[in-house]
């Protein structure tokens, strides 16, 4: 109580405050209320002490298991305090509606039977919603806890097979559901999910109806085309139903929960993007820069295992800070001679080439970019220094140390703060953000060699990645030595392919007659076609 009062005051006067809960301890407060709603939709009016009992301990039981099953999956790696939130919400919800399901069925003034009803029920909803926007495996999840926590939500009337058919129908369809919308490119990818999801709806309750009296029409007193036509419709209306419901709500959940999706991601690769654009038109280089570290970094997450959409995206904004003063980066000043670092102190041009990185995070957070590019952003350059810069403040320390000495001039100078010269950082948390950094690094570096080789592209590769290893900078990102091996290949090969040399044409007869006759005219040479 006196920790809530301080921190009370404490946001009073305006000051920054740890959070009362850790993350942990919020999920334990997330989870258990989604059980005390769960508990709350089980013990229904008019139910008996034994049968409460009897579902509460099965919804205690599934719960416990699963809780077994999400540590060793070590899906906790994917949560946090939003995503716990959702996926519980996603869970009650789908539960709610099966229990809604259950009394509506009783209110209808035709007859349902309970076989009937398990082709209506919305399995994919949280399976579907959970893998398309948390991933397969919290859609497997997902689908798992949904169809043990349904049971639990059974009419006490409803026959022990009809629960089992439920379990097995319920989980096969959630699975199926979770596998297909884990990957989707495209917005009509969900509807093809839905699509294959009604079908094994449909397939796994007449299945089950062959050879169990479930309640199904079909099969049961011989083949009914009437019969099988509805159920059909019914499988398939409900799944297609929920697809559409699923496409046209995950937009609301990205932005209430903060979360992209793999179609989000492929937005932001859109070059009509207004931070590409603006890039495209006010720093070139650093645009045609941005696109080569794309390429880099697919290739390298593809040979890795990484995911290869938001390494490419994350290496396409990773330098969008320079949009700010773009006429002080390298790949946009034209003439080298007469840079505007001639007329700056190192620890001035330092400076400014370090900001970029602070530059990038803000207009990141002003276009309400993914926080994985705004990390990609904070990341790609770790706490490496501006060597060029740090380079040259030492050398004009050590001259006017040298004249100090001398007796030359009267002031010795100070001396070189190497952290003026250094990124902030962090290094890189991520497998994506540790291949775009590396990415950046080779890509600057194989653009200052000219006409290189083969052997001086992998030598440069081999330098580039041993300094890193050795400042520690991919320590952090979980990749191996395996993956450092893997990704250098995939360099050498894309540096290979986009600076490959083309052959030179002859050019026509005529003209090179012509050429000789001035050149000879001139008293020169004729010109090197």
């Amino acid at each position: 109580m006196a920790k809530m009062i301080l921190a009370m005051l404490r946001m009073r006067r305006g000051e920054k405050i740890a959070p009362i809960l850790s993350v942990r301890q919020r999920m334990l407060l997330v989870a258990v209320l989604g059980v005390s709603l769960l508990c709350y939709l089980v013990v229904g009016p008019g139910q008996s002490i034994g049968e409460a009992a009897y579902r509460m301990t099965w919804l205690v039981l599934s719960g416990v298991a699963l809780t077994i099953f999400y540590s060793v999956d070590h899906t906790r790696q994917e949560l946090n305090m939003g995503r716990s939130v959702l996926v519980m919400t996603l869970i009650c919800a789908q539960i709610g509606l099966i229990h809604a399901f259950n009394n509506i069925r009783e209110m209808l003034p035709w007859q349902v039977t309970y076989g009937q009803m398990l082709l209506a029920l919305p399995y994919a909803l949280a399976p579907g919603i959970t893998s398309a926007m948390l991933g397969r495996r919290l859609g497997v999840f997902t689908a798992l806890c949904t169809s043990l926590f349904g049971l639990a939500l059974m009419p006490p009337d409803c026959p022990r097979v009809i629960m089992q058919d439920f379990f097995v129908i319920s989980l096969l369809a959630g699975l199926i559901s979770a596998l297909l919308c884990s990957r989707v490119h495209k917005r009509e990818h969900i509807l093809y999910a839905g699509f294959a999801t009604g079908a094994v709806i449909l397939v796994s309750t007449i299945a089950l109806g062959c050879f169990q009296d479930n309640g199904l029409a079909t099969l049961r007193d011989g083949f009914d085309p009437t019969s099988f036509l509805l159920e059909t419709l019914v499988a398939f209306g409900v799944s297609f139903l929920v697809s559409v419901f699923i496409g046209g709500f995950m937009p609301l959940l990205e932005s209430l929960f903060n979360i992209s999706t793999h179609i989000t991601w492929l937005e932001w690769a859109d070059m009509n993007h207004p931070v590409l654009k603006k890039l495209q038109m006010t720093a070139p280089g650093t645009f045609h820069h941005s696109l080569y570290v794309q390429r880099l970094a697919e290739a390298a997450a593809e040979a890795i295992g990484a995911d290869v959409t938001r390494a490419g995206v994350c290496g396409l904004y990773h330098d969008i800070g320079k949009l700010k003063n773009p006429q002080y980066f390298t790949e946009n000043i034209g003439n080298q001679a007469i840079s505007p670092h001639n007329e700056l102190t190192p620890e001035v041009s330092a400076r400014i080439i370090i900001q970029h990185v602070q530059d990038g995070v803000d207009l990141a957070r002003e276009y309400k970019l993914n926080s994985r590019i705004i990390a990609a952003i904070r990341e790609h350059h770790g706490t490496l220094s501006t060597y060029f810069f740090y380079r040259k403040a030492m050398d004009r320390y050590k001259e006017e140390k040298a004249k100090f000495d001398a007796g030359s001039i009267d002031t010795c100078p100070e001396e070189v703060d190497k952290a003026v010269f250094s990124y902030k950082g962090p290094i890189p948390q991520t497998r994506e953000s540790g291949i775009v950094s590396m990415a950046d690094a080779v890509e600057s570096a194989a653009r200052s060699l000219t006409n290189p080789t083969e052997q001086d592209i992998r030598e440069l590769v081999e330098k580039i990645f041993r300094d890193r290893i050795l400042d520690g900078h991919l320590q952090d990102c979980q990749i191996t030595l395996g993956d450092i091996e893997k990704m250098k290949e995939s360099f050498l090969t894309t540096l290979r392919t986009m600076n490959h040399n083309r052959i030179a044409y002859p050019k026509p007869e005529s003209e090179a007659v012509s050429q000789e006759a001035a050149s000879s005219a001139s008293g020169g040479t004729p010109a090197a076609s």
